[in-house]
């Protein structure tokens, strides 16, 4: 996570729920309606509640989420819940101190998120998954992050948005028929790996920290990525330039490529790779190991001349 922790007392989730929007907030910390229409959530249920149209103008956490199923932030709010203010929803997922500084930020993690409310923000935390935007007027502040793609539904929604904050993967209209299902998987432990590469995986595959396993891997599947073909190996994190602040080893006895387009990027890889599939690439990746092409055709279309291979790369 991209944010530091103020060591701060006083925490005031009073005060967070009560800064709706940048605008002066005329609201008292000590009126009941401040913390009655909005939801404090520390649940996945909970939150998936909380962002329905059947929820609340403003989501906080306390902590990080991890929602396994996708969820649709729906319904109209204003806010602070009045109905003669602006049109306006956030998630929050942090707290902060008596003068509105972030204390401490959370991380949620969707496989997806659509957002169908208008003047959505996402604010002061990350939202770990790709976001669909179908509403106007979205907004991602400054002090928050998005790990995955953002993908409009049209150039209208698109224009409306402000995006101030960092998002690591694509930003880019897609239409309303963008790629359903998840599109990526962030790597917990072994079996998230396992499942993140299989068939019914993602096409990007995102690691936070060093991982070993002691059986052959098989990365396999059809995915796409902007309508084309691809999958990722992601052992990388970055900043928000895009440039890695940090490269991670994921340590196996193999790994065989079956899905087309596939690359090992901005970390290494130690152990034999297998070659099965067109478009293997190695950008800023390094093989601790050998390459094997399983035929000639495999290796003519595999660039590996952005990545290292310490080993023997040829036909087999």
């Amino acid at each position: 996570m991209k944010f530091k922790v103020l060591l701060t007392a006083g925490l005031s989730i009073g005060l967070l729920v009560a800064c709706g929007s940048e605008e002066t907030d005329t609201t008292t910390t000590n009126d009941p309606d401040v913390v009655t229409t909005a939801s404090i959530v520390n649940e996945a249920d909970a939150f998936v509640d909380a962002v329905s149209e059947d929820g609340t103008w403003i989501i906080a956490t306390l902590g990080d989420i991890t929602v396994e199923e996708d969820v649709v932030v729906a319904g109209q709010f204003h806010d602070k819940d009045d109905p003669e203010a602006d049109i306006y929803r956030k998630i929050a997922p942090y707290t902060q101190d008596d003068d509105h500084n972030i204390t401490e930020s959370f991380t949620i993690t969707v496989p997806k998120l659509t957002v169908q409310s208008e003047n959505l923000r996402i604010q002061g935390g990350t939202l770990a998954g790709d976001v669909y935007v179908e509403a106007n007027g979205f907004n991602l502040h400054e002090s928050a992050t998005i790990e995955g793609n953002i993908y409009y539904a049209s150039a209208d929604v698109e224009a409306t948005a402000v995006i101030d904050g960092e998002v690591t993967g694509s930003v880019e209209v897609a239409g309303a028929d963008v790629v359903t299902g998840a599109t990526q998987v962030v790597v917990e432990d072994e079996q998230t790996l396992l499942d993140g590469i299989g068939e019914a995986g993602a096409w990007i595959i995102i690691f936070h920290e060093d991982m070993a396993v002691d059986q052959e891997l098989v990365l396999e599947g059809e995915f796409t990525s902007k309508d084309e073909p691809a999958r990722k190996l992601a052992l990388y994190a970055q900043d928000e330039d895009r440039n890695i602040t940090d490269s991670y080893t994921l340590t196996a006895p193999s790994l065989t490529i079956k899905s087309e387009n596939a690359r090992i990027q901005g970390g290494t890889f130690v152990g034999d790779v297998y070659v099965e599939a067109n478009g293997f690439t190695l950008p800023d990746g390094t093989v601790e190991g050998n390459v094997y092409f399983a035929n000639a055709d495999y290796e003519s279309s595999a660039d590996l001349s952005g990545g290292t291979v310490t080993g023997t790369v040829e036909v087999q």
